[in-house]
């Protein structure tokens, strides 16, 4: 198996991530609005794809209606996957951390 570059690694991360981001339209049927998809991408572009999954995954639970759940509804279950902290930025690099020592520690499915 050829080994890739880090510039390959991140171009294909990033395409997880935003078909990721690209689910919160599927998951309703609605076309995909390219210009929200970035709008929204940038504002989560903080979130690791790991937790954006889980946070999308609550959020389009917890949605009743029938267009694409707004940004707050995706950062309300983003704080919730986090347990609701005080500040979700350092929360946010805490997930990061613990799952990095799961990789390189063993342990919990990551």
């Amino acid at each position: 198996m050829e080994s890739m570059s880090d510039a390959e690694i991140h171009r294909l991360a990033m395409e997880d991530w935003t078909a990721t981001l690209a689910g919160l339209w599927v998951a309703t049927g609605k076309p995909l609005e390219r210009e929200r998809l970035a709008f929204y991408g940038k504002s989560l572009s903080s979130v690791p794809l790991g937790l954006l999954e889980l946070a999308i995954d609550h959020a389009v639970r917890g949605y009743a209606y029938a267009g694409v759940t707004s940004l707050h509804n995706i950062w309300e279950a983003v704080r919730a996957e986090l347990h609701n902290p005080p500040d979700v930025t350092a929360a946010i690099e805490q997930w990061c951390e613990m799952k990095y020592q799961s990789i390189i520690f063993g342990g919990e499915n990551v």
